[in-house]
């Protein structure tokens, strides 16, 4: 069999499944969709179409032997495979929110003109295997040297912690190991309770806290059968004895580490499902009885659920999702800490680009009234048309 037809790009409308991907799918928000090596599946297929257009193109192969020669024989593959891997990865940068780089594809070149990630982001780090682009998500969101110097410092001292203690790699793998959702989940959800953090001045020591509470606050259902987890993620439907002796069970793990046992962690993993109004668990905690890193997470888990198609294998658009959770200020979630993040961030601000329902691309250039409806701006697209988002309301 030909190359060609063991490796081929294949267009959205086109994916079948059963099809590999050979490459990480990043949301156009640059936070991760589908890991790499991923074979697809309706529930997954159907989540990337919501995304994505329907000429939006993937490289991938059909069985797992050509998978394996894939990856244990990069270096051998003939031209025309890195060929097609770089085109897919030229089109993706111009869907995804975030400068994409080549390593995040698994392109490698000796070129001097290339952008080489030197230490990745801090979770690099826990998987060697795996990139993230979550310092450009980073970067992208916030403007402010300041708050980039210190997320450049903060990452330091996470990587420190992570070089020397060898119980945290182990829970990391452990999530790793247990299921893809659960695993990309961990990692989305750890980078946006980091922007938070940064938007909240939170010390250097409550930072390094807040990833380790965020990162491992569902590892608890790894004590769980994997059809289990995945029957209550896609149900849709509460199960009170699942949540609450989930939370239970991550807390147990985490006591692995010495670091983890920290009281911030262990009360961050505690809250994370507890509501604002009283009506969350496991404890019916309310307002300010509720840990701020438990406020936090439950803002990162909520955003990343809407959107990653988490929960009840519905996925929305990332401004569908940020609405959401601004419609949840006070009831599920803080009603303070939304808006601190968005007038911190480069969310929808002038200038800055957005995704539209249809999937185009457009400029903010304007707001009929920002403080009371900071995400509903009035964007122009390329074709010069103009675009009110206060239709939504």
């Amino acid at each position: 069999m030909s190359n060609n037809q063991k490796f081929k790009i294949k267009l959205v409308k086109e994916l079948l499944v059963g099809d590999i991907v050979l490459h990480p799918v990043y949301r156009p928000d640059g936070l991760l969709f589908v890991k790499k090596y991923k074979k697809l599946t309706d529930s997954i297929i159907k989540h990337i179409r919501n995304h994505f257009p329907a000429n939006f193109p993937l490289l991938v192969t059909k069985s797992e032997e050509d998978l394996h020669f894939y990856i244990h024989q990069y270096h051998r593959l003939p031209k025309d495979v890195h060929q097609m891997l770089y085109k897919v990865f030229r089109i993706h940068q111009q869907y995804i929110q975030i400068p994409l780089s080549f390593e995040h594809y698994g392109i490698q070149s000796h070129s001097k003109n290339l952008k080489v990630i030197e230490d990745g982001y801090f979770l690099n780090d826990l998987h060697s295997k795996f990139l993230t682009p979550m310092w450009e998500v980073i970067e992208q969101t916030f403007d402010s040297k300041r708050i980039l110097n210190r997320a450049k410092h903060i990452n330091a001292k996470v990587n420190h912690l992570i070089r020397s203690d060898k119980s945290i790699q182990n829970l990391f793998s452990k999530i790793d190991e247990y299921h893809d959702a659960l695993f990309v989940h961990s990692l989305n959800t750890t980078c946006i309770s980091f922007m938070i953090g940064l938007s909240l001045e939170l010390n250097d020591d409550s930072m390094v806290e807040l990833v380790m509470a965020t990162l491992f606050a569902d590892i608890g259902y790894t004590e769980y059968p994997k059809d289990t987890f995945t029957q209550h993620i896609n149900s849709g439907k509460l199960n009170e004895t699942l949540m609450i002796n989930h939370v239970k069970h991550s807390v147990e793990i985490i006591a692995q580490s010495p670091f983890c046992r920290r009281k911030n962690i262990v009360y961050g993993i505690l809250d994370h499902h507890e509501n604002f109004d009283g009506t969350g668990l496991p404890n019916k905690k309310k307002k300010e009885e509720i840990h701020l890193f438990g406020k936090i997470i439950a803002i990162a888990q909520l955003y990343d659920e809407l959107t990653g198609g988490y929960i009840k294998e519905n996925s929305m658009l990332s401004f569908e999702a940020l609405e959401e959770v601004w419609k949840q200020r006070g009831i599920k979630l803080d009603p303070i800490i939304p808006r601190i993040f968005i007038d911190k961030a480069n969310i929808y601000k002038m200038g800055e680009k957005i995704q539209l329902p249809s999937n185009e691309m457009a400029t903010v250039i304007g707001f009929k009234d920002y403080i009371n409806y900071p995400l509903h701006p009035i964007v122009i697209k390329s074709n010069g048309q103009m675009y009110d988002c206060t239709t939504r309301l």
